[in-house]
């Protein structure tokens, strides 16, 4: 396969940490300043991977490498192709919208600049797991995605934030350590970190199933499949809005990217071994996610335990081992980001306006929110399977890769959960919006332009994904057929 040298993955990756500190001094004198900064900086990842859109659709890879440590043969590699390019784009675009809804909503937060530096670590954390190369890097990537987000939740998140984010930080670093076992074990059995050459030497030995297992635990901690779940709706619910779209909408689908590079790419043949088992705890983590959600009386924790629910269906694509399957829980990685993106700003924008997230508390909204109101109506529908929106694409062809894999009966009830999906969406829409009002709706208005605009580009997403959205699935149904061994 042809591929494609350059130094621009670098930049994209470590532009974002390099000025991190330098944003953080801009802003401390001059926020309007420091925002400019913010965005063109966050801003600039997104660029480079459009970029090479074209270029990955063809089917080339884009690669990059730097000498690093020669002892243990490990290089400063950072590699594009079709099964990182998904997540590559998410990643990047939601952290430049992200970005951009901060500077209105956190504008009158405690530790501003500091809040604006870390969230551009975060961002090169998240985008730097899915470019590397060899897992030593990809598990520092993990462990810098990590870090900040833990203060970012701890110093401005709401209820107890520092009690909420200490158990967010205990639970996923357990994981990060289950997976660094496993990639010890891997060095020490054959040698080498390397992706590329681990997938040539990697035999079939029963070592290997033990080497799964432990990144199956890091991938699944981090996606919060139950049981391994208890960390996430705390979390996602108390963080600062804009890091809770981050947190749901993005940093859970990189338990999913490692699914897809490590476990069906160097560990086929134990993937068939282990499916049924994870397809079960895929089934429980939709129904949970979905009954629990559907009793919660705070609009944040609706969402959090949804995007458990929406994992399950993630995790039950990738696992049904058929390549329409596959590339379905790859597509709702894409469509449950935006939208679960845009909800979580919907939320975020009763939070600024009106200082309240009760559901019991709000009420009649919809004539004095309109965007806000279509949009969280457009993002619900499409996260419950609505057609013609893009979950429903996605949806439709994880069922049907379960039907392939004769997993009838567990696709059955798959399908089924999604009327409890309609269900809690659809009752959180009607007590936010169409309710008797709580509150003297002349006072009400919508969110301002800098949150209503990285709205609008997930409206147009979450709606455009639907229609059009073959070059997108083309990439993905490149990476099942070429990268992921089946």
């Amino acid at each position: 396969m042809e591929v494609v040298n350059t130094t621009l993955l670098s930049i994209a990756l470590f532009i974002q940490l390099i000025l991190a500190p330098l944003i953080y001094l801009v802003t401390s004198s001059s926020k309007k300043l420091g925002d400019t900064l913010s965005i063109i900086v966050s801003a600039t990842p997104l660029i480079i991977v459009a970029y090479f859109f074209n270029t990955v659709y063809n089917g080339l890879i884009v690669y990059e490498e730097h000498p690093w440590i020669p002892v243990f043969g490990l290089k400063l590699g950072f590699q594009l192709d079709s099964a990182s390019y998904p997540f590559a784009l998410l990643i990047s675009l939601m952290g430049f919208l992200a970005t951009i809804y901060s500077t209105k909503y956190m504008e009158h937060e405690h530790g501003y600049p500091a809040y604006m530096a870390l969230l551009l670590m975060f961002n090169t954390g998240m985008l730097g797991v899915v470019l590397a190369t060899n897992l030593f890097l990809l598990y520092i990537f993990w462990e810098l995605m990590l870090i900040p987000s833990y203060f970012l939740i701890a110093y401005w998140g709401t209820g107890r934030p520092r009690i909420i984010g200490f158990k967010y930080f205990v639970f996923t670093h357990a994981g990060a350590l289950a997976m660094l076992f496993g990639i010890i074990w891997l060095y020490v059995l054959y040698g080498t970190l390397e992706i590329s050459q681990l997938s040539i030497l990697l035999t079939d030995r029963a070592e290997n199933f033990y080497i799964s297992i432990l990144i199956f635990i890091g991938a699944a901690v981090k996606m919060a499949v139950f049981p391994f779940h208890t960390w996430l709706p705390d979390a996602h619910a108390e963080a600062p809005t804009p890091i809770s779209v981050l947190l749901s909408g993005v940093m859970i689908k990189t338990g999913a990217y490692l699914i897809i590079r490590i476990l069906l790419g160097l560990f086929s043949w134990v993937m068939p071994i282990m499916n049924i088992p994870i397809i079960i705890l895929a089934l429980i983590s939709m129904v949970w996610g979905g009954v629990m959600a559907l009793v919660q009386t705070d609009v944040k924790r609706v969402l959090a335990y949804s995007s458990i629910s929406q994992v399950g269906y993630i995790l039950f694509g990738l696992v049904t081992l058929t390549p329409i399957g596959i590339a379905g829980g790859v597509f709702h990685v894409l469509n449950h980001g935006f939208a679960k993106g845009l909800l979580f700003m919907c939320s975020g924008v009763l939070i600024y306006v009106l200082n309240e997230r009760d559901l019991s508390k709000l009420g009649g909204l919809a004539s004095r929110m309109p965007v806000t109101a279509t949009a969280m109506l457009l993002g619900a529908l499409s996260i419950a399977g609505t057609p013609p929106l893009g979950g429903f694409a996605s949806e439709w062809m994880i069922f049907s890769g379960g039907i392939d894999a004769g997993l009838t009966i567990y696709t059955a009830i798959a399908i089924a959960n999604t009327a409890i999906t309609a269900g809690y969406y659809l009752r959180m829409i009607r007590a936010v919006f169409f309710l008797q009002p709580k509150h003297d709706l002349s006072k009400v208005h919508d969110a301002p332009l800098t949150m209503t605009a990285p709205m609008s580009i997930l409206i147009f997403l979450v709606v455009i994904l639907g229609f059009l959205n073959y070059p997108v699935t083309s990439i993905i149904t490149h990476a099942v057929t070429h990268i992921i061994k089946m």
